[in-house]
């Protein structure tokens, strides 16, 4: 992800085969942001692993750590799937 000069959107590459995309970037800490974003039906038939549900993710650059869930609208009722990492920062 690169966090665009207005610090409103960031640019996320989610894929190999796909582009990237817009997401709405929200800061929520003095180290947290909170990134979302729904990628297109193009960009999600072009690469298996993409969905076009909506993604949201929380960065903490004071740690490092990223956690990803994904808002899917197929099977409501269910938990959406979750995700947690780390990330390096590259200025």
């Amino acid at each position: 992800m690169q966090f665009l000069e207005s610090d409103e959107t960031a640019r996320i590459r989610a894929s190999e085969e796909g582009g990237s995309m817009h997401a709405v970037l929200r800061r929520r800490s003095d180290d947290s942001y909170l990134l979302d974003w729904t990628p297109s039906r193009a960009l999600a038939a072009k690469a298996a692993e993409l969905s076009n549900d909506r993604y949201r993710a929380i960065l903490n650059l004071g740690n490092l750590k990223v956690s990803l869930q994904v808002l899917s609208h197929a099977l409501p009722g269910t938990l959406s799937p979750r995700g947690a990492g780390t990330c390096i920062r590259l200025d």
